[in-house]
């Protein structure tokens, strides 16, 4: 899987487009007036299934969430890549032919800057007037002075540029210092630090290095909480907070405790419950669980219960199985990965009146540990929240809570386990156990059929018929970055024809160059594991392209016209799954009569195409 498709599958483009415009329900996709022209009746459509989007109106262009955040940012592919990247937690690794020594170094320098700039905060900690209002709040929540001196407690001083100043004058560069997020770029030039006045949590991987930053605030600022931005040693979807100290713990106890901040593992590991660790206040993800999977199996999430209910319930999630409820209790849980922990006997502790770990431990470490001893897996914890908000004598929220929860369980490897939920189910509901049985052994089936009939299955949605250009759109680059003489047909065109915004930066590049030498020496970092794809591809292409230039062009033109026609036929279809949909709205007359007109035109596109193919393919075989 690419880069960009793990992102797409992390993000729902609807979201983020949510962000920029106010989407309205329309059937199964979403629709606005375009916020990239002015216009009274709504052309612009967000299609979840494809997780696309296309304006019918004037702009008559479309993509992806690259593309979207690309036209709405003014920005390019390297930077959309880049910030979405970062909503999605997905560590972008910019791969080269070859790791270098240099590439190597330098990494080895970020983690030294970063080392260097958490002893400067635990420093000021320690020694600073300036830091007693932090002193007083670390005193304040209880912390030690050996916790302080183990995790390497700071403080960032309330200035703009005090350790960008402090690091400068210790020989590092800003460059660095900007990599690693300690500093920031000013909009009028220039550079200030990131962390101000707020006591500092260095962040440690597996190894024990320093790769980025949490800021608790001392002040009203906001955020309340500030962690160090995505960057060459900093992954936020992978790392996990203090497990450089508990790692020996969770070993000799055989479990692990996942708490939610920097406090609540602080107190923890103060109290003797080494084995602790936190998500550092975001969703716990597939690469963190794995990580504490090789330590031990046995996992136990401590998280404050209450909070989760109370988002759940107005939470959709969209999850990478489909049957896979789309709401459930763990909103600080990715979807993927509640998904997989139901297959584990992953324990949840249910903390009661709102309070975090890191109160109970302090207040009572004794009730703590029993919290622990009475956790309960993570299925029965979302099945008993789940019954408390039905009507056990309503027919159609038992049903719903049985087909709710059937696919979870049907998920259980283990025979023993999956039918111990099938009785509990089916006696808190007050159910005949074979009814829910039956149920489950019909889910079984049907999930069977689908699997193994899915490829001959006839197409019954206008989404199932939407094809990729993938392949196409490569070969086409691939022959104009392997034959300069193909410049001119390149420069022709339209990258709105294309269909992944990587490949998309990739044309929109070489066509703003004069020759490939400049083009190669200047590619982006965020493009060149494309880039060198294409390129591989290019020197696999058939030796008769490089003898016969006019095969070549026949080859680059062929591509052109499939392409132009994968572009048409897929907003045919869309056009066609809109019309279907919105044909019976007595408001939408304005919008289908500009939709029958855009079929209008790209049937006559078609049509087109097919006679400059046939023509392309006479003189070829003529010549």
């Amino acid at each position: 899987m690419s880069t960009t498709d793990e992102i797409k599958q992390r993000l729902d483009i609807v979201d983020v487009v949510s962000q920029y415009v106010k989407l309205t329900k329309s059937g199964r996709n979403y629709k606005a007036t375009c916020p990239f022209h002015s216009e009274k009746t709504a052309s612009f459509f967000v299609f979840p299934e494809k997780q696309s989007w296309h304006c019918f109106g004037a702009c008559a262009t479309g993509g992806d969430v690259f593309t979207f955040v690309m036209k709405k940012e003014g920005i390019d592919f390297g930077q959309a890549l880049r910030i979405l990247a970062e909503k999605a937690n997905v560590t972008l690794t910019y791969k080269t032919s070859q790791a270098t020594a240099e590439d190597r170094d330098r990494q080895d320098s970020l983690f030294k800057l970063n080392e260097v700039a958490a002893e400067y905060y635990h420093y000021l900690l320690l020694h600073d007037a300036e830091a007693e209002t932090a002193r007083g709040y670390a005193q304040g929540r209880g912390l030690s002075q050996t916790v302080i001196a183990n995790f390497q407690l700071g403080y960032s001083p309330n200035k703009w540029e005090g350790l960008l100043s402090y690091l400068s004058k210790a020989g590092y560069k800003e460059d660095d210092m900007l990599a690693v997020g300690l500093i920031v770029q000013r909009d009028t030039g220039g550079f200030h630090d990131r962390f101000r006045n707020r006591l500092m949590f260095p962040i440690r991987d597996a190894k024990a290095r320093v790769v980025g930053f949490g800021g608790r605030a001392l002040d009203d600022s906001i955020p309340k909480y500030l962690n160090s931005p995505q960057s060459p040693v900093f992954d936020k979807s992978s790392i996990i907070y203090g497990i450089e100290r508990a790692a020996g713990a969770i070993r000799q106890h055989d479990s692990v405790v996942i708490t939610e901040g920097y406090m609540d593992t602080l107190a923890a590991h103060q109290h003797g419950f080494e084995n602790t660790v936190a998500s550092m206040g975001t969703a716990l993800t597939e690469k963190q669980i794995s990580t504490l999977r090789k330590l031990s199996r046995n996992i136990i999430v401590a998280l404050d219960a209450d909070a989760a209910g109370l988002e759940a319930t107005a939470r959709s999630i969209t999850t990478i199985d489909d049957q896979i409820p789309k709401e459930h209790w763990m909103p600080w849980i990715e979807p993927r990965t509640y998904s997989e922990l139901v297959k584990h006997e992953v324990q949840v502790v249910e903390i009661a009146g709102g309070k975090d770990p890191d109160e109970i431990i302090r207040s009572s470490p004794e009730k703590w540990a029993g919290l622990l001893k009475e956790s309960q897996p993570i299925i029965d914890f979302t099945l008993k929240k789940e019954i408390a908000n039905i009507d056990k004598n309503n027919p159609k929220d038992k049903s719903a809570l049985v087909s709710k929860f059937l696919p979870i369980i049907s998920r259980i490897d283990d025979t023993v386990r999956r039918a111990h939920y099938v009785e509990k189910l089916s006696r808190l509901l007050d159910l005949d156990e074979r009814f829910v049985r039956d149920a489950l052994f019909e889910l079984q089936a049907r999930e069977k059929k689908s699997r193994t009939s899915g490829g001959s299955k006839a197409i019954k949605n206008y989404a199932d018929r939407i094809t990729s250009s993938r392949p196409i759109e490569e070969y086409l680059l691939a022959l104009l970055l392997q034959f300069d003489d193909l410049r001119e047909e390149g420069m022709k065109l339209s990258a709105n024809y294309f269909e992944h915004p990587e490949n998309r930066d990739i044309l929109l590049r070489w066509q703003e160059k004069s020759d490939a030498g400049s083009f190669d020496a200047e590619i982006d970092p965020a493009i060149k594991e494309f880039y060198d794809h294409l390129i591989s591809l290019g020197g696999q292409l058939p030796p008769s392209l490089h003898q016969n230039k006019r095969e070549r062009e026949y080859a680059l033109n062929d591509c052109i016209n499939r392409l132009l026609e994968s572009h048409i036929r897929n907003l045919e279809i869309k056009k066609q799954m809109i019309l279907s949909e919105e044909k019976d709205r007595g408001d939408a007359e304005g919008q289908l009569a500009k939709l029958i007109e855009h079929g209008i035109r790209e049937s006559q596109q078609l049509h087109d195409i097919f006679k400059k193919r046939g023509r392309l393919f006479s003189r070829t075989k003529g010549a």
